[in-house]
């Protein structure tokens, strides 16, 4: 299980921060309101996992707060943002979402960016080969002749009339269109 310290300054986020925490199974070790009092907590206990939501006015600060990232080279941050970032950011334990933050594509970002994390929490790893099934089910029906918009509609339809998940009714898309 990934130990996750949780960096806030707005309640807004946080509540979206928690939500994400258990929804990836991970375990909020510690919380705090300021970068500072976040190495203080890394020097003492460490964690694999920073999330960071990084106010508006202070994001053009990212690439110091890159910097500080890289002085932890064993913890990954995952930095919620209000817009993309005009530099590319040169610390590897660095990752950047942009606000609204959804799971699939944090998910995504993730997969692609440190891979290792998801060896490391099966839950999110789980979570992971969910999504990557439901964007291939989509892709099917796109490719049969449907909108992404339709797609998408199809799938939601067919899991709730059949009262199962997405990803068993992505499941049951692909195994369709594959004995065709």
């Amino acid at each position: 299980m990934l130990r996750v310290l949780l960096v806030n300054n707005a309640l807004s986020a946080q509540a979206r921060l928690i939500s994400l925490i258990h929804r990836c199974g991970w375990q909020l070790s510690q919380q705090v309101s300021t970068l500072s009092a976040a190495c203080i907590q890394l020097n003492q206990a460490g964690a694999e996992l920073v999330l960071v939501d990084i106010p508006s006015q202070e994001e053009t600060a990212l690439s110091q707060l890159a910097e500080m990232a890289a002085k932890f080279p064993d913890t990954y941050f995952l930095f919620w943002v209000s817009k993309k970032p005009n530099a590319e950011l040169s610390a590897r334990n660095v990752i950047v979402c942009l606000r609204p933050l959804r799971l699939d594509g944090v998910l995504k970002q993730i997969s692609e960016q440190a891979p290792e994390l998801l060896q490391r929490s099966p839950k999110l790893k789980n979570l992971a080969e969910q999504i990557r099934q439901i964007a291939q089910a989509k892709r099917v029906l796109i490719e049969s002749g449907m909108s992404e918009d339709e797609a998408h509609h199809t799938l939601e339809k067919m899991a709730m009339n059949q009262r199962i998940s997405r990803c068993e009714a992505a499941l049951q898309v692909i195994k369709t269109y594959q004995q065709e």
